[in-house]
């Protein structure tokens, strides 16, 4: 056990971050162990940022249509049938009119970020940050409903990169 005046060793900040990772990536999980995560992330929706750019847990939209999914997966996939037009009627849901005239604005996403910052008490300093996280919140509101505090999901590659193009940054964090 650590003393209140002792430091952790390099070795066990290492481990810690290690084992914040890795139940960060099993927290955020879309589908199941046996999908390859190559296979997930080829992209067939012609939206998804070039493979080597994408995180290792990166995946296409188009894979929640035919790929085996955990629990979170099929709440986020239902949600989107439930959302967006005919499935197939656009190749990617960043092209559907659900997430072009709904997601992704100005207003809808300021509306979540001021709502956000309302309820938690945390000022806005950086909008485009703001402005994307809140985007990120409408589609899991909009699709899934209230997921509890702390619980996420990992989004589409191509809806990352249709929000980070609408509101860019020089540096990305994970979310």
């Amino acid at each position: 056990r650590l003393q209140m005046d002792q430091l952790p060793t390099p070795e066990a900040v290492q481990e810690a971050l290690l084992r914040q990772k890795e139940r960060e990536e099993r927290e955020t999980r879309v589908f199941s162990s046996k999908v390859d995560r190559e296979e997930a992330a080829h992209c067939r929706c012609e939206c998804c940022p070039p493979r080597n750019s994408l995180e290792d847990n990166d995946y296409c939209c188009s894979s929640l249509f035919s790929l085996a999914l955990l629990k979170k997966g099929v709440l986020f996939r239902d949600g989107l049938i439930s959302k967006l037009q005919p499935i197939g009627a656009h190749s990617c849901i960043s092209r559907d009119p659900h997430f072009v005239n709904y997601i992704l604005t100005d207003l809808a996403a300021r509306s979540s970020a001021e709502t956000f910052s309302m309820m938690t008490g945390t000022p806005i300093n950086d909008l485009n940050r703001s402005l994307r996280y809140g985007a990120y919140r409408t589609i899991i509101s909009s699709t899934i409903g209230h997921l509890g505090k702390g619980v996420r999901i990992r989004l589409p590659a191509c809806v990352i990169a249709a929000v980070r193009a609408k509101w860019p940054s020089n540096n990305y964090t994970g979310f």
